[in-house]
């Protein structure tokens, strides 16, 4: 069931846009706004992930598209299994002004919970089962704990599941998805999106939608 955000907050919203889309710094235009609606911790972090300057957001949206077989994909593997992971621990995910999925957890880097994270691997993967034709390359961090071993998973995975591609624990994955060839990138990660001008999936949204009927609420139109 979509969870709406307060109108204390949409008004929020409204106003962190005006702000950004004047050219006004993010981190001052943030803490003006969250102060005066006395917003928490946690809905700031919503408005910081969730609202692009008008024009930001309506060139990420018009870089959201659909896999096509054949594709070669890159996948910016952690941002997509960390979302997925937080709205099985009930975080609050919503749909941003540039159209993309996002959460307002900060668990980047931290399994907080085993058994939850390995279900979002292997909802993932069951989704991805089901992109006939298309060749997925996997970018894991190789800083965070245990991704060789994730990768090593994700390879013997893929092949027992006919899933064209391979997984990788690499240093940089943002410098991957942004400068290697590909048809498409599956990443939420604004400063990727902006960089790359090629087709964005959402991976997580369509994962959800599919195996949840997820209805997550908009923070705001751009």
């Amino acid at each position: 069931m979509i969870k709406p955000f307060p109108d204390t907050v949409l008004q929020a919203a409204r106003e962190y846009l005006w702000f950004l889309s004047k050219g006004y710094p993010q981190k001052a235009s943030l803490k003006l706004v969250g102060d005066k609606f006395m917003l928490s911790g946690e809905m700031r972090q919503v408005l910081y992930r969730g609202i692009a300057d008008e024009h930001s957001a309506r060139t990420r949206q018009d870089k959201i598209g659909t896999v096509c077989e054949g594709d070669h994909i890159l996948v910016d593997t952690y941002n997509v299994l960390f979302t997925v992971n937080n709205y099985l621990l009930g975080k609050h995910l919503f749909i941003c002004n540039d159209g993309m999925l996002r959460d307002a957890g900060e668990m980047r880097g931290r399994i907080v919970n085993k058994a939850k994270f390995s279900r979002s691997v292997s909802l993932m993967l069951d989704l991805l089962q089901g992109w006939p034709g298309v060749t997925l390359i996997h970018y894991l961090d190789e800083p965070v704990s245990f991704s060789g071993r994730l990768a090593m998973e994700l390879n013997r995975d893929m092949a027992e599941m006919g899933i064209k591609g391979e997984a990788f624990a690499v240093r940089s994955p943002d410098r991957r998805l942004m400068d290697e060839k590909s048809d498409a990138i599956c990443t939420s990660d604004s400063a990727i999106i902006d960089h790359y001008d090629g087709k964005i999936i959402d991976l997580p949204h369509m994962l959800l939608s599919k195996f949840f009927q997820g209805d997550f609420p908009l923070l705001i139109q751009a």
